[in-house]
């Protein structure tokens, strides 16, 4: 039971999930914000469980899409390796993506348009990311509809700050995650070469934040510094001699919790900026057990 356990882990890549709990701590945060209330933690949790569900039926049906690459590529991926069947990682898919929706039509029926739009972008990066490099704009919908989902499922109607503050927000987490995504599936050298240089946009991203709001306090300042250190260092190794890709990936992944401690801060939400701090420790010392690529 354990060793199934432990390829299911791996098959929906839970070491990831503490990045998609940030999302939904920063965009209840700005909803909150825009309701004028403090942040509940019902929502906060509520969400975090709808949104993992998400989260875990996409990347097994990234596995499930790619499995006949994986057995010439990576051979040890759960179902390539015929430790998880086809038939079985599809009826985990599925299952899923149900619980996640119904879970989201009990708590959040306001959402379930989002909801769907946020499953459609999933199969579509899916079944689309080893055809097309524009996908990677799927992908980043992907991230950043959680924001958006979260913001309304605490607030519920809009108002002009609450949209211009998760369109700022949105778009910052989106562009990251499609810059990451796209130096990530460099397949040959020639192409590594021309998108590596992608990591120092992704550096520039970083003051691109303040734009929510002027921080009226040194801390916020402390993490973006610490952010730059830490995406300064993944740009040195996408630049080694080899490239070693893998490791910026992976941190790049884990500083998506780093990026909602900072926009957190930003916001004057200090108790959610240390929690996405933790986060970030977490996602990194969970991808030495469990891979997240």
């Amino acid at each position: 039971m354990y060793k199934l356990a432990k390829q299911y882990a791996t098959l929906t890549r839970i070491s990831n999930l503490p990045t998609c709990w940030t999302n939904v701590l920063t965009g209840c945060a700005i909803g909150s914000i825009a309701a004028s209330e403090p942040v509940a933690i019902l929502p906060v949790v509520v969400l975090s469980i709808i949104i993992s569900l998400f989260y875990m039926a996409g990347m097994a049906l990234n596995d499930l899409v790619d499995v006949k690459i994986d057995k010439e590529q990576r051979p040890d991926r759960p179902i390539a390796s015929g430790r998880i069947s086809p038939r079985a990682a599809l009826l985990s898919i599925i299952m899923l993506f149900a619980t996640a929706l119904v879970l989201l039509l009990v708590y959040f029926r306001h959402c379930i348009y989002l909801a769907l739009l946020l499953a459609a972008m999933i199969v579509l990066y899916d079944i689309t990311h080893k055809r097309f490099s524009y996908s990677v704009v799927f992908m980043a919908w992907c991230r950043a509809l959680i924001y958006i989902i979260s913001a309304c499922a605490v607030f519920g109607a809009g108002t002009r700050e609450f949209s211009t503050d998760i369109a700022i927000a949105s778009a910052v987490l989106g562009l990251y995650i499609a810059l990451v995504t796209l130096i990530a599936r460099s397949e040959n050298r020639q192409q590594l070469d021309k998108r590596r240089w992608l990591s120092i946009a992704i550096i520039l991203l970083v003051p691109a934040v303040f734009a929510l709001s002027l921080p009226t306090t040194v801390y916020p300042c402390i993490i973006a510094l610490a952010l730059l250190i830490i995406l300064s260092r993944a740009a040195l190794l996408a630049f080694a001699e080899p490239p070693r890709i893998k490791q910026a990936v992976l941190t790049w992944l884990a500083c998506i919790c780093l990026l909602d401690c900072l926009l957190l801060a930003v916001l004057a939400s200090p108790v959610s900026a240390v929690i996405a701090g933790l986060c970030f420790a977490v996602v990194t010392l969970s991808h030495r057990k469990i891979g997240g690529t």
